[in-house]
């Protein structure tokens, strides 16, 4: 008899791993947020943007 795999396995990546993502983006949005709030038009000086730009 051959063992199968149920379709939550056969998916990849294990559930904590997805709950571990899952987290970290939202973490990630959070901090914009805050830093948005607390910063507000000021984020966009020619500094950072030119500090992004090199980024890529």
């Amino acid at each position: 008899m051959t063992e199968t795999a149920s379709p939550s396995q056969a998916s990849g990546a294990p559930a904590g791993a997805r709950w571990l993502m899952l987290g970290a983006a939202a973490l990630m949005l959070g901090a914009g947020a805050l830093l948005w709030l607390r910063e507000g038009e000021k984020l966009f000086t020619d500094g950072l943007i030119a500090a992004i730009a090199r980024c890529f």
